[in-house]
């Protein structure tokens, strides 16, 4: 018993009682049932005796087989206590009866030790078996909070233990996914502030350069003015790289309630296309509108014309004086879809499978002032509407951003 629990002992302990209990209540029954079978042989005596008395001429059977009347009876009581063989007879005088409270007793204790046997055997049995269970079970909540939070307990079998594992098993479960889900957020809080002392680095670096100069050179009024238009350059990139990158970690954050409705394409786009009208007038560059006025999407249109504009002033930013930017949307039964083309110096091929990453920075491209958040932000916002975005290009010939998203309502 030294390897069970204290409720085991306790149970092992409760039941041992019973069965000494139930031992000293056998000895009490067969004394008492020895009593009874006493007072039945004495009845038996008192008749026969009786009635060999009352019918002397010879001996009969019947005084054995017959059953006897009270006349005799009370003469054989008589006439055997006048010998001294009475009710107050002690049983050790009685052969019979001891040999009867005996056999008696020992039946009762062969039956209550087989009885009580089983049940310790079987008490044994299954209390072994659930102590190796639940010793099993110990060690892998051990190994769970040690750090191996793939460890689970073993519960193919029935029972209410191992309904109880398996419950256990669901909490370890819900545990490892909360953990998970706490260390990218942990990560992903990581990166934020990674990419922001990043991107903020140069730009505070530059602006404290142009303060020492503006100081230096207060009086030159040409240098404060030329060094405070950098220090406003400086700080707008800020501004923006701080602004997208908040726009990018909310969506990542997933705290973003996009408010869908249906919006129509043809006035979506030309709302964006005001915003860079006056930038392609003075670059020489013409944007192109071109689907039906009839097209709708389902989409935030705050969220979704910040996407479509992205991947326009991309468009816009890597295109030649004199180039065309071409914006195309069509809905069919299946999907929207809209093309987002330029004629511009296309994108190298090693470039291709980067231009959607944070950050990421071509060596073949001569922007300075880019930061490479307007596609990533672009991507996220198309993905967080349930749409897909897909980039060809040839390099000298022009980009194709394709943006499809599947029309989940009917026509």
């Amino acid at each position: 018993m030294g390897k069970f629990g204290k409720e085991t002992k306790i149970l092992l302990l409760a039941i041992t009682t019973i069965c000494v209990i139930s031992f000293l209540l056998a000895t009490g029954i067969s004394f008492f049932l020895a009593k009874g079978f006493q007072q039945e042989l004495l009845l038996h005596d008192y008749g026969v005796s009786g009635y060999q008395l009352n019918h002397t001429e010879k001996l009969l059977i019947s005084a054995f087989t017959a059953q006897p009347n009270e006349s005799d009876i009370a003469r054989g009581k008589n006439a055997l206590a006048s010998i001294g063989y009475s009710s107050a007879t002690s049983m050790q005088l009685l052969p019979m009866v001891q040999n009867y409270r005996n056999q008696t007793m020992w039946c009762l204790f062969l039956l209550l030790l087989f009885s009580f046997g089983t049940i310790y055997f079987a008490l044994f049995l299954y209390l072994n078996r659930q102590h190796k269970a639940i010793r099993e079970a110990e060690g892998k909540i051990r190994e769970f909070l040690d750090g191996n939070t793939m460890s689970r307990i073993e519960c193919a079998q029935a029972g209410d233990w191992y309904s109880l594992f398996h419950s256990v098993n669901e909490m370890a479960a819900i545990l490892s996914a909360h953990a998970e889900s706490q260390k990218q957020t942990k990560e992903f809080l990581q990166s934020i502030i990674s990419d922001v002392s990043h991107q903020i680095k140069t730009p505070l670096a530059a602006l404290k350069m142009y303060h020492e100069i503006i100081i230096s050179h207060k009086e030159d009024s040409e240098t404060v003015q030329s060094f405070s238009e950098k220090s406003q350059r400086e700080i707008k990139r800020m501004e923006d790289v701080i602004y997208t990158l908040l726009k990018l970690a909310r969506l990542d954050a997933g705290i973003i309630q996009m408010e869908k409705n249906e919006e129509n394409l043809s006035v979506l786009m030309q709302d964006v296309m005001e915003r860079f009208e006056t930038w392609a007038e003075q670059d020489h560059k013409e944007i192109v509108l071109s689907g039906g006025s009839d097209v709708t999407l389902a989409c935030d249109a705050l969220w979704m014309s910040e996407a479509f504009g992205n991947i326009i002033k991309n468009a816009l930013e890597h295109t030649r004086p004199g180039g065309h930017i071409s914006v195309q949307w069509a809905r069919s039964p299946l999907m929207t879809q809209i093309v987002i083309s330029d004629d511009g110096i296309g994108i190298h091929q090693e470039d291709l499978y980067n231009i959607f990453k944070r950050f990421y920075r071509s060596r073949f491209s001569s922007d300075v002032h880019g930061v490479g958040l307007g596609l990533p932000l672009a991507k996220s916002i198309v993905e967080a509407h349930g749409g897909t975005i897909s980039v060809n290009s040839t390099l000298g010939a022009g980009t194709t951003f394709t943006l499809n998203f599947f029309n989940l309502t009917k026509e």
